[in-house]
């Protein structure tokens, strides 16, 4: 986790206590680290004056760094340890887990250092922009209890807010670097340690999406028995009403609910209780680290050697974790080249490569940290940050992996690609520009206003929704894009389309990424006569994957029977494709060759780029809009009726979500803790014809019961 430190002083008498600690803990409990620890002379164990006095922006000989009155004295990363990993240090007496701790800690930090230590130069921007120094002044503390004196490991490492640049000057550090990619550490954290314990001999499981995991033989109930701390915060969060994992709400209700940290009286009494805990469990610490001391391997790892051992490597491998990789992917080392690597790094190899994959699905381009992350959170033996960093560095030498511009005065790539990736952008905005002027208009722009609106129904179609409608029925162009933010009826508007094109001769077929997406836009739907009387209930739709499959290598051959046949059954026929911000770079590119190649009609694109995508999604949408396409835009959302309500829905898609709640005014309660009991007084005060009309939207089960 990431904090900051607003106080010097109270952050040098918070951790610079000297009895802190429980039990046999390590000799030393604190330590300077960062290259600009070194630059200033300050090594071993942390004094509480030199502490202080950095916290407050000042170096040992009193020269102040950055004397602004409002500037944050640092910040406070916490690396907290696995229960299972705290049980086993301090139940089992495995010293050796304290010191897989600090490494993986230290391994994190020299990342951070290595890529995330910025000052702020503005030299070309009065804003200032971000300059990478590659020297952090931070000190470590080793704490082994929580605040409810349950055994948990934890090491703070508190970075001073000042940094060192290339010619020697000491600067503010600008953190937003280190706050943005909080994410990215805690994977490098989690796989470093788990790494560390592994080769101590003991097995791991990944529990959560940032690489976060446990020791196997350390049951459930026994964590959470020594787990008083979280226990007590999800009973407050369902007190209140949220959920387990609504992650923002834990934060707040951490925050809220914290102690001041508790010194044991009795460190040896407190030991006691938990071994005393553990036994009532059937907890027996001590046997499993036994266990793992017969298994440790530490030695250093030979080459696979022989095409046995690769396959025995791959096959474990793949039980283990799902890969994304292809047969001889380009990304891998193929073939009897193979045998030359170690374990780990094929292991590497592969997941790096998967990475690659998984975030092409998405992107274009990547950053480096985003890369990093991507391979560590697979969970695969033996991966670390180092590792794949290294295997970056291979991919990028021979041209596998290409690096972004260099427009930073630190001259560092902000992006990474590659030639794939280059290609597929390439193409799709080709395959955009190949449309134009190569469709046809299926009325005329004259007569489309009337014409949609007579197929509206009991739909007023507004002035966006027939503007869209026309620019898809008359234009030119092949394909047309239609982005319109959500509420805004573009579902009505494919009705009013398909209706139109229907009455000339003309076919839609739907398209959508996910078959609920398939099945809406057949139910939501209609086809209407020139009458304005519907003629079918809904429009043939199919998801984007078969009608790829079916029609894809058809249309790259470019003649022969199977062309013939997908040419025929196209022919005239107009394709929408809904929600577009949701197919990725590949299979959009993959719709606009067929559009071309096998002479769709139109290929009318409808979808909000805005909206969030999950990891399967695509930019294309977003990069086709940039290259100026026909488009059209329908910015009006139907869902909000009142003129506040508007209002509130304008802001929030600007982004200004605060401004939207102040702009609600008194119609927003805020009620703390009470907020059930409010809603349901609210509620129950309105008239019986108010209640039918209203709905109550809450999050959790316990707090849909209490309402």
């Amino acid at each position: 986790s990431v904090a900051s430190v607003a106080s010097a002083g109270g952050a040098a008498n918070y951790f610079a206590k000297d009895d802190y600690y429980v039990g046999d803990g390590p000799a030393e409990l604190s330590e300077w680290g960062g290259k600009g620890a070194e630059a200033l002379g300050l090594a071993g164990p942390v004094a509480k004056d030199d502490f202080e006095k950095v916290l407050d922006g000042k170096l040992p000989d009193d020269t102040v760094v950055n004397g602004n009155a409002n500037r944050r004295s640092g910040i406070d990363l916490t690396f907290s340890m696995p229960k299972s990993a705290s049980l086993l240090a301090q139940l089992g007496g495995d010293k050796r887990i304290l010191d897989a701790q600090l490494a993986a800690v230290k391994a994190t930090m020299a990342y951070l250092e290595k890529h995330y230590a910025q000052a702020r130069d503005r030299s070309r921007n009065a804003n200032g922009e971000g300059v990478v120094t590659g020297k952090l002044l931070y000190a470590l503390f080793q704490h082994d209890t929580s605040r409810a004196l349950d055994p948990q490991n934890h090491t703070h490492a508190v970075i001073a807010a000042m940094t060192q640049d290339k010619d020697g000057n000491w600067k503010a550090l600008w953190n937003g670097e280190i706050w943005k990619n909080n994410t990215v550490l805690g994977s490098i954290y989690n796989a470093a340690l788990r790494t560390n314990l592994e080769k101590l001999g003991y097995e791991t499981q990944i529990t959560g999406k940032h690489g976060q995991f446990e020791i196997k033989g350390v049951a459930r109930d026994v964590i959470e028995a020594f787990s008083q701390r979280r226990l007590t915060i999800l009973a407050t969060a369902e007190k209140l009403g949220k959920s387990a994992n609504d992650t923002e709400a834990l934060r707040e209700i951490t925050k809220r609910t914290r102690d001041p940290k508790l010194n044991p009286d009795d460190k040896l009494a407190l030991r006691q209780e938990w071994a005393k805990r553990a036994a009532g469990l059937g907890f027996d610490a001590k046997a499993l680290v036994e266990q793992a001391r017969e298994c440790g391997s530490e030695g250093r790892e030979s080459p696979l050697g022989s095409p046995q051992r690769v396959q025995e490597t791959l096959s474990a491998l793949r039980d283990s974790v799902k890969l994304y990789t292809r047969p001889a992917d380009t990304l891998t080392t193929n073939g009897l080249q193979r045998i030359t690597l170690t374990p780990t790094q094929l292991r590497t190899e592969m997941a790096t490569a998967s990475a690659i994959r998984i975030i092409g699905e998405r992107e274009t381009s990547w950053t480096r940290g985003d890369l990093v992350k991507t391979a560590l959170d697979l969970g695969v033996e033996g991966v670390t940050a180092d590792g794949v960093e290294a295997r970056i560095g291979v991919l990028v030498a021979d041209g596998r992996m290409l690096e972004g511009k260099r427009d930073r005065l630190d001259d560092r790539p902000e992006k990474y690609t590659t030639p794939e990736h280059v290609e597929i952008e390439r193409a799709t905005l080709a395959n955009v520009a190949a449309g134009k002027d190569a469709g046809q208009a299926i009325i005329e722009a004259a007569e489309a206003p009337g014409r949609l609106r007579q197929v509206a129904g009991t739909h007023d179609l507004n002035a966006e929704q027939i503007a869209a409608g026309t620019l898809a029925l008359a234009s030119k162009d092949r394909t047309i894009v239609i982005q319109g933010v959500a509420g805004a009826g573009k579902t009505t508007i494919i009705s009013a389309i398909a209706s139109v094109a229907h009455q000339e001769g003309r076919e839609v077929i739907g398209l959508a990424f996910a078959n609920k997406m398939v099945s809406d836009l057949r139910t939501g739907t209609e086809i209407r006569g020139p009458d304005g009387e519907v003629v079918r209930q809904e429009i043939a739709a199919r998801t984007v994957s078969s009608f790829v499959n079916e029609h894809l290598r058809p249309a790259l051959a470019g003649s022969g029977p199977k062309f013939e046949a997908s040419r025929e059954a196209l022919r005239g026929k107009v394709l929408v494709l809904d929600e577009a911000s949701l197919v990725a770079n590949k299979p959009m590119n993959d719709l606009l060759t067929i559009a071309n190649r096998l002479g769709v009609e139109k290929l009318v694109m409808i979808g909000d780029r805005a909206q969030l995508q999950p990891i399967e999604a695509g930019k294309s949408f977003s990069l086709i809009q940039s290259d100026n396409p026909a488009m059209a835009r329908i910015d009006t959302s139907l869902r909000q009726r009142t003129e506040h309500m508007k209002e509130a829905a304008g802001l929030v898609r600007a982004g200004m979500f605060k401004e939207s709640f102040a702009s609600l005014g008194e119609r927003v309660v805020e009620a703390g803790a009470d907020h059930l009991k409010v809603t349901a007084q609210k509620w129950l005060e309105l008239s019986p014809d108010d209640r039918e009309r209203t709905a109550i939207y809450s999050s959790g089960r316990a707090a849909r019961g209490e309402l």
